[in-house]
C-alpha cells in the first residue's frame, strides 16, 4: 500500500464470476461519500469490475482456488485501488487501444476492458511479480476533480 492514504479496505474474493458483485459492491461502499461524482464512482466500480473479470477469466480461467486480493486508498486528493493475483503477469497496458470503427463493423464482442480502464481512471500501473513482491499489482488512481 502506498503510504499517501488515510482511509484504506481490503477485500479478497475467490476467482469466479460470482465474486464480482461481492466486488461492486464493495468498491461501491468505499467509494461512496468521497467527493466523486456519481459518474466518477460508477467508473471506479466499472474500471475494478473489469480488471478482476479479466483476471477470473483469463488469468485464472474461473478456478475458484485463486485468489484475487483488493485493496482500496482513499486520501483528499484520490483513490487508488490495488489488484493483486498470483497469476501469470500480464500488463493491461502493453494491450493497444482497440479501432472503434473495426470494432463496430465487425460486430465484435468483448475486448473493450481495457480500454474502459484506461478511460475511466487517471492513471495505470502494473507492478509484475518478483523475488521481492511475491503477487503481481494492478494500481487504479482516481484523482479528485474538486
Amino acid at each position: 500500500m502506498t503510504p499517501f492514504s488515510n482511509h484504506s479496505e481490503r477485500l479478497q474474493i475467490v476467482a469466479s464470476t460470482k465474486s464480482l458483485q461481492s466486488v461492486r459492491e464493495f468498491i461501491a461502499s468505499v467509494v461512496s461519500g468521497h467527493g466523486f461524482t456519481d459518474f466518477e464512482e460508477n467508473g471506479i466500480v466499472l474500471a475494478v469490475d473489469e480488471a478482476c473479470a479479466n483476471l477470473i477469466t483469463h488469468a485464472f480461467q474461473h478456478d475458484p482456488s485463486q485468489v484475487i486480493e483488493i485493496v482500496v486508498a482513499i486520501d483528499h486528493k484520490q483513490i487508488q485501488v490495488e489488484i493483486s493475483d498470483s497469476a501469470r503477469p500480464f500488463d493491461p497496458k502493453s494491450v493497444a487501444q482497440p479501432n472503434m470503427d473495426d470494432y463496430l463493423r465487425e460486430r465484435r464482442v468483448g475486448g473493450l476492458g481495457i480500454s474502459l480502464m484506461r478511460r475511466v481512471m487517471d492513471d495505470i500501473r502494473y507492478v509484475p511479480a518478483s523475488p521481492g513482491q511475491p503477487r503481481n499489482t494492478l494500481f487504479l488512481t482516481k484523482r479528485r476533480t474538486a
